[in-house]
């Protein structure tokens, strides 16, 4: 290989990370491109409560079924992000924090870190609310039943957000 074409495959080595990673110019590319990040902690805290709330879920019917997923990739999927992610702050992660006892305290810290994820995430979905087209603010009120069902289906939860925001991701790059 000849000094020339090793100086130039050195430089394209060290440019081309920079050109493969997208460049954000504003807060909604830089949430579309972090959220990867909070995932994996949404997934890690999941990970340390997920046996306490399945074990103690006795509903046999799912909250987040295929219609919720289908929803995720209608028109309206941000109006159903913003309606799931309300009915898990106001009425699901409230709960499961109020009812920690002394025996499941150490599941506290993990509940609050999701409740704190999804307070960024819903703020991070309504700021940015051109990506996400038809997303006007929406409002459900929820009950506190199920909320061992609700717990225990966070990760498809997370599943169908990170599903809808790639493909966000994709088509604002």
């Amino acid at each position: 290989m000849s000094l020339r074409c090793l100086l130039l495959s050195l430089l394209l080595s060290f440019f081309a990370p920079a050109w493969l990673t997208p460049v954000c110019i504003n807060d909604c590319c830089h949430f579309l491109e972090s959220f990867p990040s909070r995932l994996k902690e949404l997934r890690r805290d999941y990970s340390r409560i997920r046996d306490f709330y399945v074990t103690n879920d006795d509903f046999d019917t799912a909250l987040l079924d295929q219609s919720v997923e289908d929803s995720f990739k209608s028109p309206f999927a941000c109006q159903a992000i913003n309606s799931i992610l309300d009915f898990y702050l106001r009425t699901v992660l409230p709960t499961a924090v109020a009812d920690v006892t002394n025996q499941t305290r150490d599941l506290k810290p993990h509940v609050e870190s999701i409740q704190h994820i999804f307070h960024q995430l819903k703020a991070d979905v309504t700021k940015c609310v051109s990506i996400f087209s038809t997303c006007p603010p929406t409002r459900e009120n929820g009950h506190n039943k199920g909320l061992f069902k609700a717990m225990g289906e966070l990760d498809l939860l997370f599943n169908y957000i990170e599903n809808y925001l790639a493909s966000k991701r994709e088509r604002h790059m």
